[in-house]
């Protein structure tokens, strides 16, 4: 989290910069996550235990499809 003494100054800095790709002007606005499904840089083996561990968390298929790029993962 950026230190609220600083957040004006980072705000009029962002302001004189163009727009990123996702459309912020400051990098720290940007989600983290992807904007779709993906396999985040995991193994085929990894993805399909990740995506084992959330189901098992309680995660619906329909939420799993959407974080998840399950095509890619081991069966």
């Amino acid at each position: 989290m950026t230190d609220p003494a600083i957040a004006p100054a980072r705000r009029h800095a962002a302001d004189r910069l163009p727009p990123l790709a996702c459309g912020h002007r400051d990098p720290l606005l940007c989600p983290t996550a992807p904007p779709g499904p993906s396999t985040y840089s995991l193994t085929p083996a990894q993805l399909a235990a990740e995506v084992a561990r959330c189901r098992g968390r309680g995660w619906s298929e329909s939420d799993l499809a959407a974080r998840f790029d399950t095509r890619q993962a081991a069966p």
